[in-house]
Protein backbone atom coordinates (compact mmCIF):
# COMPACT_ATOMS: atom_id res chain seq x y z
CA UNK A 1 0.00 0.00 0.00
CA UNK A 2 1.49 3.39 -1.15
CA UNK A 3 2.02 6.17 1.87
CA UNK A 4 -0.83 8.42 2.11
CA UNK A 5 0.50 12.07 1.78
CA UNK A 6 0.20 14.64 4.68
CA UNK A 7 -2.43 17.06 4.28
CA UNK A 8 -0.48 20.14 3.39
CA UNK A 9 0.68 22.07 6.13
CA UNK A 10 -0.06 25.64 7.15
CA UNK A 11 1.08 28.45 4.44
CA UNK A 12 4.24 30.07 5.55
CA UNK A 13 4.44 32.68 7.61
CA UNK A 14 5.01 35.21 5.00
CA UNK A 15 1.85 34.63 3.24
CA UNK A 16 0.17 34.78 6.32
CA UNK A 17 1.38 38.07 7.45
CA UNK A 18 0.76 39.88 3.66
CA UNK A 19 -2.59 38.36 4.11
CA UNK A 20 -3.33 40.18 7.36
CA UNK A 21 -1.56 43.00 5.60
CA UNK A 22 -3.88 43.22 2.92
CA UNK A 23 -6.90 43.00 5.06
CA UNK A 24 -5.53 45.79 7.16
CA UNK A 25 -5.17 47.92 4.20
CA UNK A 26 -8.66 47.16 2.61
CA UNK A 27 -9.96 48.23 5.95
CA UNK A 28 -8.02 51.49 5.77
CA UNK A 29 -9.08 52.16 2.51
CA UNK A 30 -12.71 51.93 3.15
CA UNK A 31 -12.72 53.86 6.17
CA UNK A 32 -10.69 56.59 3.76
CA UNK A 33 -13.24 56.42 1.27
CA UNK A 34 -16.22 56.87 3.51
CA UNK A 35 -14.72 59.89 5.25
CA UNK A 36 -14.06 61.42 1.84
CA UNK A 37 -17.41 61.02 0.72
CA UNK A 38 -19.13 62.28 4.08
CA UNK A 39 -17.06 65.74 3.77
CA UNK A 40 -17.77 66.27 0.00
CA UNK A 41 -21.13 65.69 0.76
CA UNK A 42 -20.33 68.59 3.91
CA UNK A 43 -21.59 66.27 6.60
CA UNK A 44 -19.15 68.07 8.61
CA UNK A 45 -19.55 66.23 11.94
CA UNK A 46 -19.07 62.74 10.27
CA UNK A 47 -14.96 63.00 10.15
CA UNK A 48 -15.37 63.03 14.10
CA UNK A 49 -16.64 59.06 13.50
CA UNK A 50 -13.82 58.32 11.30
CA UNK A 51 -10.90 59.11 13.52
CA UNK A 52 -10.91 56.29 16.24
CA UNK A 53 -11.02 53.87 13.11
CA UNK A 54 -8.44 55.59 11.26
CA UNK A 55 -6.32 56.09 14.13
CA UNK A 56 -6.20 52.36 15.15
CA UNK A 57 -6.06 51.18 11.53
CA UNK A 58 -3.08 53.07 10.61
CA UNK A 59 -1.66 51.79 14.25
CA UNK A 60 -1.95 48.46 12.65
CA UNK A 61 -0.88 48.68 9.81
CA UNK A 62 1.90 50.11 10.05
CA UNK A 63 2.89 47.91 12.94
CA UNK A 64 1.98 44.73 10.13
CA UNK A 65 4.33 46.64 7.72
CA UNK A 66 7.04 46.72 10.08
CA UNK A 67 6.39 42.79 10.61
CA UNK A 68 6.51 42.25 7.13
CA UNK A 69 9.80 43.30 6.66
CA UNK A 70 11.70 41.07 9.49
CA UNK A 71 9.78 37.84 7.85
CA UNK A 72 11.90 36.47 5.33
CA UNK A 73 10.63 36.10 1.72
CA UNK A 74 9.57 33.17 -0.13
CA UNK A 75 9.37 32.77 -3.86
CA UNK A 76 6.26 31.66 -3.57
CA UNK A 77 4.99 34.76 -1.50
CA UNK A 78 6.12 37.29 -4.31
CA UNK A 79 3.18 37.25 -6.18
CA UNK A 80 0.99 38.57 -2.90
CA UNK A 81 3.49 40.64 -2.47
CA UNK A 82 2.97 42.66 -5.57
CA UNK A 83 -0.93 42.68 -5.64
CA UNK A 84 0.08 44.07 -1.70
CA UNK A 85 2.23 46.60 -2.90
CA UNK A 86 -0.34 47.74 -5.50
CA UNK A 87 -3.22 47.56 -2.54
CA UNK A 88 -0.61 50.01 -0.18
CA UNK A 89 -0.37 52.39 -3.31
CA UNK A 90 -4.26 52.76 -3.65
CA UNK A 91 -3.93 53.73 0.25
CA UNK A 92 -1.77 56.08 -0.51
CA UNK A 93 -3.79 57.43 -2.98
CA UNK A 94 -6.75 57.35 -0.46
CA UNK A 95 -4.52 59.27 2.16
CA UNK A 96 -3.72 62.03 -0.27
CA UNK A 97 -7.02 62.83 -1.38
CA UNK A 98 -8.49 62.11 2.21
CA UNK A 99 -6.06 64.89 3.40
CA UNK A 100 -6.88 67.07 0.76
CA UNK A 101 -10.41 66.95 1.31
CA UNK A 102 -10.68 67.32 5.26
CA UNK A 103 -7.95 70.47 4.10
CA UNK A 104 -11.13 71.87 2.46
CA UNK A 105 -13.61 71.34 4.87
CA UNK A 106 -11.57 72.66 7.33
CA UNK A 107 -11.40 75.57 5.42
CA UNK A 108 -15.18 75.62 4.40
CA UNK A 109 -15.32 75.60 8.13
CA UNK A 110 -13.12 78.16 9.06
CA UNK A 111 -15.36 80.94 6.23
CA UNK A 112 -18.01 79.89 7.93
CA UNK A 113 -16.98 80.73 11.32
CA UNK A 114 -15.72 84.09 9.59
CA UNK A 115 -18.95 84.82 8.26
CA UNK A 116 -21.06 83.93 11.63
CA UNK A 117 -18.41 86.23 13.42
CA UNK A 118 -18.94 89.06 10.34
CA UNK A 119 -22.73 88.98 10.92
CA UNK A 120 -22.95 88.46 14.60
CA UNK A 121 -20.49 91.59 15.27
CA UNK A 122 -22.36 93.68 12.49
CA UNK A 123 -25.89 93.08 14.02
CA UNK A 124 -24.51 94.10 17.60
CA UNK A 125 -23.23 96.95 16.01
CA UNK A 126 -26.41 97.46 14.18
CA UNK A 127 -28.36 97.20 17.73
CA UNK A 128 -26.13 99.47 19.56
CA UNK A 129 -26.69 102.52 17.32
CA UNK A 130 -30.55 101.67 17.12
CA UNK A 131 -31.15 102.37 20.70
CA UNK A 132 -32.92 105.39 22.33
CA UNK A 133 -32.51 108.81 20.22
CA UNK A 134 -32.08 112.18 21.40
CA UNK A 135 -35.40 112.73 21.76
CA UNK A 136 -36.32 109.44 23.45
CA UNK A 137 -37.60 107.93 20.48
CA UNK A 138 -36.37 103.60 20.39
CA UNK A 139 -35.23 102.69 17.19
CA UNK A 140 -37.75 100.07 15.31
CA UNK A 141 -35.97 97.00 15.19
CA UNK A 142 -35.20 95.05 11.67
CA UNK A 143 -37.68 93.53 9.85
CA UNK A 144 -38.26 89.92 9.84
CA UNK A 145 -37.34 90.59 5.71
CA UNK A 146 -34.16 92.29 6.86
CA UNK A 147 -33.36 89.28 8.90
CA UNK A 148 -33.46 86.72 6.04
CA UNK A 149 -31.39 89.16 3.66
CA UNK A 150 -28.55 88.58 6.05
CA UNK A 151 -29.33 85.05 5.99
CA UNK A 152 -29.44 84.52 2.32
CA UNK A 153 -26.10 86.79 2.20
CA UNK A 154 -24.43 84.30 4.16
CA UNK A 155 -25.99 81.76 2.25
CA UNK A 156 -24.68 83.39 -0.84
CA UNK A 157 -21.26 83.73 -0.07
CA UNK A 158 -20.43 79.96 0.92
Amino acid sequence: MPPTPSPPGPPPLILTVIAETADLARELLGVLTREAEALAQLRLKAPTGFAEAKTRLIAAYAYKLEELREVPMTAEAEPALTELRALNNEVMAAAKHNAAVLAGAMDANRRLIDLVIKAATHQATTQASAGYGRIGNRAKAPKASERATSSVLITRKL
